[in-house]
């Protein structure tokens, strides 16, 4: 199937191509040469662009609700230029308004279509807006993790690890080693549901995560948690290489002190088992559709509070302390 270009009319075979082409049709006037009046032209042509290819993105979106998921790609492409573009002319305000106006149907859709059409669909989305493909994160990559997670999750508990795509996978991780320490906070927070895919038998998600352990250990508690619901044996493996790790033994701000990054970690099962309820991926109600309920078995809750133990965290605890009391 091919992929037509919105603005220039081109056809490309693949969605890669489509969304890398270099676009000929600049509407912008030459910068070295603007007077007053041109500069009301430009931004009089670049309004009248920006609202036209909304207008697209809505009929595009339609054509996708009345049932042609094919739509798709070009909406995906669309929201994609418009985003790029808001960023380039620095319009944080029209960004984050485009942004919340489209990511949460976009989301839904894809979602929707990768049900009804399998991974070969969702799979073309990852690989045209693969992290490698740019120096920049797309700007489409909450979206493709958001719907990607919903597969991941739903594959575990209805197929077993084993079915679930190495290319998933290969997407999470490929953005895990491109993050910065500051910025793309939708982007981390998308991130923690790729501890559902540990102990996948061509993918190691607890290496990946331990490896970011010393860097970023926010971030892996939060993934942490997650591997807990997945699989609580070998996530309290990965716990105890963890608090055990060198790289690890450091302080981290928290409240008007410091806490230890094991007292960090034990967070992570204390997570699962306390009431609240994860809100990633955003926009889905998983433990509901999924009939899912998670409950801490024995034998982990002894390894847990073993931890506890040999690093003297229980001596601020009451006598009677449960799992759940580790929460941060």
């Amino acid at each position: 199937m091919s992929h037509e270009c919105d603005d220039c009319g081109e056809e490309f075979e693949t969605l890669s191509r489509l969304r890398l082409h270099d676009c000929s049709t600049d509407t912008s006037f030459e910068s070295s040469s603007l007077t007053h009046t041109d500069e009301r032209k430009q931004e009089d042509v670049e309004e009248h662009s920006n609202e036209e290819r909304i207008g697209k993105l809505d009929d595009l979106l339609a054509t996708v609700r009345d049932g042609d998921s094919t739509a798709l790609h070009q909406a995906m492409a669309t929201y994609e230029t418009r985003l790029a573009s808001a960023h380039e002319s620095g319009n944080s305000d029209n960004y984050r308004n485009i942004s919340r106006a489209y990511r949460e149907e976009l989301i839904t859709v894809l979602d929707d279509a990768t049900q009804t059409e399998g991974f070969v669909f969702l799979a073309e989305f990852l690989d045209a807006y693969h992290p490698e493909t740019a120096d920049d994160l797309p700007h489409v990559t909450t979206v493709l993790q958001n719907v990607s997670s919903r597969y991941l999750i739903r594959t575990r508990l209805s197929d077993g690890i084993e079915a679930v795509p190495v290319p998933i996978l290969e997407f999470f991780s490929s953005i895990l080693n491109q993050l910065e320490e500051d910025g793309y906070d939708f982007v981390r927070e998308a991130l923690h549901p790729y501890g559902w895919a540990v102990g996948h038998p061509d993918h190691s998600v607890a290496d990946d995560i331990h490896q970011h352990a010393s860097s970023s250990l926010p971030l892996v508690n939060a993934m942490l948690e997650h591997a807990f619901y997945a699989d609580q044996h070998s996530a309290v493996e990965l716990l105890e290489k963890l608090v055990n790790d060198e790289s690890v033994q450091q302080t981290l701000p928290y409240r008007s002190g410091k806490i230890s990054g094991t007292r960090y970690l034990l967070d992570a099962p204390a997570g699962a088992v306390s009431d609240f309820e994860p809100t990633i991926p955003r926009y889905w109600e998983w433990q509901e559709e999924l009939d899912y309920e998670f409950k801490l078995d024995d034998d982990v809750e002894q390894r847990i509070r073993q931890l506890v133990a040999e690093h003297g965290i229980d001596d601020d605890l009451s006598n009677d302390w449960e799992i759940a009391d580790l929460t941060l």
